[in-house]
């Protein structure tokens, strides 16, 4: 479900220091891949290293599942 930015913006989901949710966004009438940097309030580019957008500059967000693991992850 989408989310306007002017209504809300994502919130930091734990405890633990600079965390992260990578989000499908709607900007400059194209949707992309961002990361919210939750410690920074803004949004980071799709590897999560770089500012790319402030808090409200995109229109929209809905967050994205993580991605299932990979086989060297799996135990």
């Amino acid at each position: 479900m989408w989310t306007e930015t002017v209504d809300a913006l994502p919130i930091k989901p734990g405890k633990s220091s600079y965390e992260q949710i990578c989000c499908l966004i709607y900007v400059n009438g194209a949707y992309e891949v961002a990361v919210w940097n939750c410690e920074h309030d803004c949004w980071d580019d799709a590897e999560g290293d770089d500012f790319r957008y402030h808090p409200k500059q995109p229109r929209c967000w809905m967050p994205l599942d993580a991605p299932p693991p990979t086989p060297q992850e799996t135990p």
